[in-house]
């Protein structure tokens, strides 16, 4: 599946204007099954290869974001296709080097709460709910106990996958999580303000960002500082972005970006 306006039975896929669309399309709930969760990480790695792209946001067709996976293709005989899916999926979020917006309006439960929590920014609804129900089933939740204590801290993150309960989006702002609740109606407004940010930076110098960001989680301080300064000179000083950068301060205009 190429970027542009591709689709797919299961999910859209579309860029205007430097910024990569993804919606999940199986409403009402957008069950994720393993053959969508695949079309997702293909989505998500396509994204990566469009140069000019500056941010992938995702979101959902349907009255939630995503109820979560498919409870059938738990059983043991199916789980092993499921989570290769999962985890498929979850490196393809994880290594992109675009910032990742989600835009949640109703509930993102189970395996859609995980999606969501792997955004860098998650606008969210009033009426947005989250929460990790697997426990009362008889599963955890995998990126529950993997990433989720890195986002809103090791105690938090047990009461929310262990009580099984759902919480709301103010909750979820509470916990650090949600970075901002508005009216389902604003949503969209929201959104256009935080890619309007998100479009004045340079493609090619906003994929340095990222990538040097999301690499410091698994290194030391003084390791991922270092490795940031390698990257200041060895690479960003050779752009010719930082050039039209600077040439854009000094001559009070806005820069115009080549993305080299």
């Amino acid at each position: 599946m190429s970027v542009g306006t591709a689709e797919t039975s299961m999910i859209q896929c579309a860029i205007h204007d430097g910024v990569v669309f993804v919606t999940l399309d199986a409403p009402p709930l957008n069950i994720l099954t393993a053959e969508m969760m695949i079309e997702l990480a293909a989505a998500v790695e396509h994204a990566q290869d469009e140069r000019s792209a500056k941010a992938l946001v995702l979101q959902a067709n349907g009255r939630a974001f995503s109820a979560g996976a498919d409870v059938g293709e738990h059983r043991p005989e199916q789980a092993p296709a499921m989570i290769a899916a999962f985890s498929r999926l979850c490196s393809a979020l994880g290594t992109s080097e675009l910032p990742l917006i989600a835009v949640v309006d109703g509930p993102a439960l189970g395996a859609g709460f995980e999606l969501a929590m792997m955004a860098d920014i998650l606008l969210a609804s009033d009426r947005a709910t989250f929460g990790q129900p697997e426990i009362r089933l008889g599963f955890f939740a995998p990126l529950g106990v993997a990433w989720l204590p890195r986002r809103i801290g090791i105690a938090r993150a047990i009461e929310v996958t262990s009580s099984g309960r759902t919480y709301s989006a103010t909750e979820m702002r509470d916990f650090g999580l949600v970075s901002r609740v508005l009216p389902a109606e604003k949503l969209p407004m929201e959104l256009e303000v935080t890619l309007g940010d998100l479009r004045r930076a340079s493609a090619t110098v906003m994929r340095m960002n990222v990538r040097l960001s999301r690499q410091s989680l698994d290194r030391p301080f003084a390791e991922a500082r270092r490795e940031a300064e390698r990257v200041f000179l060895d690479e960003l000083m050779h752009t010719e972005d930082v050039r039209e950068g600077i040439a854009s301060f000094f001559e009070k205009r806005r820069p115009v970006w080549t993305n080299r």
